[in-house]
């Protein structure tokens, strides 16, 4: 049985945008007055843990810095505006292989979904700097994190995508990046490909049904996605 629908996940898993994220926590947190700054391998830790906020939070009892919620939603709220500014800005690009897997998915017939525990800024970024090969119009359902209860790696998020598309769990494929991630849509009973990025490459994804560098290049789909989208 063909699958009905492909379900884009994490922004990572769509484009490669970590070391932006990562630099503008270092200026939000700086201009915050907090003596944080995370190089590259600090940060590829701290994308084990899902959430923006729940990562300052987490930081904030370890340290014994004391932030308050609001602190915490102010330092988050100026690190989307910092990043989401760059990367509609710069030349970031989709990550190879998922323009090609936009294309098959709209030739196909198939519904294109976003499901995402981030929050819409991020996600309308993305969508600006991928320069029409990925567009709003595209897909039929956008979740994100103001639509959540729970964060990823519960399987919410998935859940409440397959509810707005009427299609059964067994009729998508997601697209994910981390373990959380993978485990999300592992836990919704969709089969999951894990595609890595270079932040998050070391993280455990062996519970996807397949794991790949890239899902294509800028012509053509994996033949190994092709075939699991056809089973």
């Amino acid at each position: 049985m063909s699958k009905k629908a492909i379900l884009l996940g994490s922004i990572g898993a769509v484009a490669e945008t970590s070391d932006i994220q990562r630099r503008a926590y270092n200026q939000a947190m700086a201009e915050a007055g907090l003596n944080w700054n995370w190089d590259r391998e600090t940060y590829s830790r701290l994308l084990e843990q899902a959430g923006g906020r729940e990562r300052l939070d987490m930081l904030s009892g370890a340290t014994g810095e004391g932030l308050s919620p609001e602190q915490i939603e102010a330092i988050h709220a100026r690190k989307t505006e910092i990043a989401c500014a760059e990367v509609r800005s710069s030349d970031v690009k989709l990550r190879p292989g998922v323009a090609a897997l936009v294309r098959h998915a709209k030739s196909n017939g198939m519904k294109l979904g976003f499901v995402t525990s981030t929050y819409r800024p991020n996600v309308d970024a993305i969508l600006h700097a991928a320069d029409g090969d990925l567009s709003a119009d595209d897909l039929d359902v956008i979740i994100v994190r103001d639509d959540l209860q729970s964060g990823k790696p519960d399987p919410e998020a998935y859940v409440k995508a397959l509810e707005r598309l009427g299609i059964d769990a067994s009729e998508a494929v997601a697209i994910e990046d981390t373990t959380n991630s993978v485990m999300s849509a592992e836990r919704a009973g969709v089969k999951v490909i894990a595609t890595p990025g270079e932040f998050t490459a070391t993280q455990d994804t062996s519970m996807a049904d397949l794991r790949i560098d890239a899902l294509g290049d800028g012509a053509s789909v994996d033949a190994r996605v092709l075939d699991l989208l056809a089973a």
